[in-house]
């Protein structure tokens, strides 16, 4: 029965996309619009629902979208291939590679409980090192994703759980105020790199494009690194004092940190190779 139901929503997902894009494709012209752009809005209406529906990975996906919008002629090969040209697309690529190494090698999760098991004495401690652990990582991590959900997210919710601090009325031990904290730090070390997050560079791309400013890496640092710091540093401040959380102390969870540290190990080499890419990448 599971194997009829997964076999099922494998057609679903494939055939969803298809016949989106098929339907529009075949759908009268509206007036005004040229037949090039009505069938490269079927073939992005039909990428989206892929993406969605996940039939394959999003990368696969892509791919073959750009595919049929060079075999159908509705883009030129070199339109088509354009965007690979920009040095933006290249530095969130290499940033993405960086990303999956934070991830896949565990440099990030060493991060985490290294800051933790320095400031992770208090409830502010454990914020704030919860938060440089973010900044730290944000400048190679354009996804919000991996970082927040991948790493900062679980290693708080696993403190909560040592402290006895879960969802409901025991979160205003310090669950609450974490959780809080933590979702407020993404959007913050996200704006002070242009590859702290995905939209920085996009953002970077239309400027240039149509107000013909270009906007470098050192050149959106510069002019964001100052609001954003005063952002970080008085953001949970603000939290604790709205939420108030009940726990101040938590030397447990410097406990936590330092035991997490042991079951590590000694750095891998894995490790060591990523983090001399990520600094050899903020060089460049």
């Amino acid at each position: 029965m599971s194997s009829d139901s997964s076999t099922g929503k494998k057609v679903f997902a494939v055939a969803v996309p298809i016949v989106l894009g098929i339907a529009i494709w075949l759908a009268p012209v509206p007036a005004n619009l040229s037949p090039q752009a009505w069938h490269m809005f079927a073939i992005f209406a039909a990428t989206i629902a892929a993406i969605l529906t996940q039939p394959l990975p999003s990368g696969a996906v892509m791919l073959i979208a750009l595919c049929v919008a060079i075999f159908t002629q509705t883009l030129t090969e070199a339109k088509a291939l354009s965007g690979f040209a920009s040095g933006t697309v290249w530095l969130i690529f290499c940033a993405y590679i960086l990303s999956l190494g934070f991830v896949t090698s565990g440099l990030g999760k060493r991060i985490a409980y290294k800051m933790l098991s320095l400031f992770g004495g208090s409830s502010l401690g454990i914020a704030y090192s919860l938060g440089i652990s973010d900044l730290i990582m944000a400048p190679a991590m354009p996804s919000v994703t991996a970082r927040s959900g991948g790493i900062i997210f679980p290693i708080a919710r696993s403190i909560n759980t040592v402290l006895g601090s879960a969802p409901g009325e025991s979160g205003k031990k310090i669950g609450d105020f974490l959780t809080m904290v933590c979702f407020q730090f993404t959007p913050i070390t996200g704006a002070i790199f242009l590859t702290g997050m995905a939209a920085n560079p996009l953002v970077s791309s239309l400027a240039k494009s149509s107000l013909g400013v270009e906007i470098t890496w050192s050149g959106w640092f510069i002019a964001a690194v100052v609001p954003a710091l005063v952002c970080f540093c008085l953001m949970p401040l603000l939290v604790y004092k709205l939420v108030n959380p009940e726990l101040k102390r938590t030397p447990e969870a410097k406990v936590m940190g330092r035991e997490a540290l042991s079951q590590l190990g000694p750095m891998t080499t894995t490790e060591k190779k990523v983090a001399f890419g990520f600094l050899l990448a903020l060089v460049g």
